[in-house]
């Protein structure tokens, strides 16, 4: 059974102000998406996530047909070879990347995300090792080089995690870690200096759709960490 941990010192938004009027009037599942992509403040990320965890695979994997998940543990799976490498899932929501990891045969796969009811739904997969409840933009509770690499789908996108988490992130991986993550396009000329400074040598970068039939949105990117 995987226990899904809360971050060291840091209180859970069990008890803080719901966004559940604003999320409530997001009646159809493009709605959820659209006001997900405007939240401002983490307990607002937590208030709107605990809200939405139970429907939220049936609206974005199901109503909206996002594909991004897994196209970006496939790009993962042709980049690392050796299935036993540690990964950490950034940002892994109701554990779809993890699932598709675990088609490619990876077993040592951990979860981190700032929605603990977000997390359960995780759990319930049976695809990680271990979950962790964690803000990105702040320190992670993890110790340093202790992954070989990391996967991300729905995270860097507007309203969630931006490029100032990068230096963390690099922080918790091996040298000569491969990254493998999804960018909305908006984002990405914010990321890539962000991703070279942080001594990330792009391998595949390309745009592409992030949803069955769609316009490219995001950049699919791999890269290594230099050694």
């Amino acid at each position: 059974m995987v226990t899904v941990a809360s971050q060291s010192g840091q209180p859970r938004d069990d008890q803080q102000p719901s966004a559940s009027d604003r999320y409530i009037a997001a009646v159809s599942a493009s709605d959820r998406v659209a006001r997900a992509r405007l939240i401002e403040t983490p307990s607002e990320a937590v208030s709107v996530y605990r809200d939405w965890a139970a429907d939220y695979d049936d609206d974005v994997f199901g109503s909206l047909g996002f594909t991004g998940g897994e196209r970006i543990a496939d790009l993962l799976a042709e980049h690392v070879i050796d299935r036993r490498t540690s990964v950490i899932d950034l940002g892994c929501g109701t554990g779809a990347v993890g699932v598709r990891l675990r088609v490619h045969g990876f077993e040592e796969v951990d979860g981190v995300d700032i929605s603990p009811e977000m997390l359960a739904q995780a759990a319930a997969k049976h695809a990680y090792r271990s979950l962790l409840v964690a803000d990105l933009l702040d320190r992670i509770p993890l110790a340093d080089r202790s992954y070989g690499a990391a996967i991300s789908a729905g995270t860097f996108t507007s309203g969630h995690v931006g490029p100032a988490a990068v230096p963390e992130i690099v922080r918790v991986l091996r040298p000569g870690a491969v990254v493998a993550w999804v960018v909305a396009l908006s984002m990405w000329p914010q990321f890539e200096p962000a991703a070279i400074a942080a001594g990330l040598d792009v391998v595949h970068r390309a745009a592409e759709p992030i949803r069955r039939s769609g316009a490219p949105e995001a950049t699919m990117l791999v890269a290594r960490l230099r050694r």
